[in-house]
C-alpha cells in the first residue's frame, strides 16, 4: 500500500510537470476568424473578438497593423521541449480591415485580402 501511494504521488507530479505552459498571449480561435470580413470589419470588432493586440504599428498614414502573438511550451520528458506559436497580423486602413494573416508553426498560413 505504501508503494502504491508513492507511485501515485510520482505519477501526479510527473503529469503536472508535463503540462503545456503558455508563455505569451492567447491562441487565436478559428471560429472568430470566420467573423472577419475584409472591407467591413472595424477595429472595435477585432478587439471584441481577439482582445487588445500585443503590439500596434503605424505602417503609413491611415494604415495600422495589429499584432497578436501566442507561444506555448509543451515539455516532453523523452526529448527536447516543443514550442508552438502563432503570429496573427491584422491590417486596417482608416479603421477598416483590409488584410489579415495567421501563421501557426507547422501549419499553412491563413491569408485574406
Amino acid at each position: 500500500m505504501k508503494w502504491l501511494s508513492l507511485l501515485l504521488v510520482v505519477l501526479l507530479g510527473f503529469s503536472f510537470a508535463c503540462a503545456p505552459t503558455i508563455l505569451e498571449g492567447k491562441k487565436v480561435d478559428a471560429e472568430n476568424l470566420k467573423q472577419l470580413n475584409v472591407g467591413q470589419t472595424d477595429k472595435a470588432k477585432v478587439e471584441q473578438l481577439f482582445g487588445k493586440p500585443a503590439k500596434v504599428e503605424t505602417v503609413s498614414p491611415g494604415v495600422e497593423k495589429y499584432i497578436y502573438t501566442y507561444r506555448v511550451k509543451d515539455p516532453e520528458w523523452y526529448t527536447i521541449d516543443k514550442t508552438q506559436s502563432q503570429a496573427f497580423e491584422v491590417w486596417f486602413q482608416n479603421g477598416t480591415l483590409v488584410y489579415y494573416k495567421l501563421r501557426t508553426e507547422g501549419q499553412e498560413a491563413i491569408l485574406k485580402q
